[in-house]
């Protein structure tokens, strides 16, 4: 699966005025982000990643999951959005997040090579350090584009496109991504 899954989910949830689940789809993504660096740091993705056969059946399931993520976010585009939201939009964000982006072997592989170049015999002291900062930086990111994304003035006509093409884009991701491992 290319990058970027969890960046398009956001502003697609932001844009659609569904500003606490965006912000959790960014704490489950970024969740997911310090899994595959504590991984990748401490040597365990490399042999994720240098199994084409389970490489291929992570890619399957992250394209099963976008498509899943597709069809519920295109049918709330014809529902109003929540106002406010509650703790558990949040939660259901952080869920969301962490399915979109854990089974993703790009996601993964992308860590392994950072953790090569960087520092490829961390040790696990040092692997869950690193991959604690990986998870507070890439929130940081996250929960900025949430609420970037989600200042857009509710009339603003880009908010009948924005969700629509994001949606079309987590398709094509999806489908590049098994047509690439296939």
């Amino acid at each position: 699966m290319p990058l970027g899954v969890v960046n398009v989910a956001i502003v697609d949830a932001a844009t659609a005025g569904h500003r606490r689940f965006a912000t959790g789809l960014g704490i489950g993504g970024a969740l997911a982000d310090a899994v595959h660096a504590a991984l990748a740091f401490i040597g365990l993705g490399q042999l994720v990643t240098a199994r084409p056969t389970l490489v291929r059946g992570l890619a399957i399931a992250a394209a099963i999951v976008i498509v899943g993520y597709a069809i519920v976010s295109w049918r709330r585009l014809r529902a109003a959005p929540a106002a406010g939201g509650t703790a558990s939009t949040v939660a259901r964000g952080i869920a969301t997040g962490i399915v979109l982006t854990l089974p993703n072997p790009a996601a993964l592989a992308a860590w392994v090579a950072v953790a090569a170049a960087l520092w490829p015999a961390a040790s696990t002291a040092a692997a869950t350090t690193l991959a604690i900062g990986v998870g507070i930086g890439s929130a940081g990111w996250f929960i900025g584009l949430a609420a970037l994304a989600g200042r857009m003035p509710r009339d603003h006509r880009a908010l009948r496109v924005i969700p629509r093409v994001a949606l079309a884009v987590f398709v094509g991701i999806a489908v590049a991504g098994v047509v690439r491992v296939l």
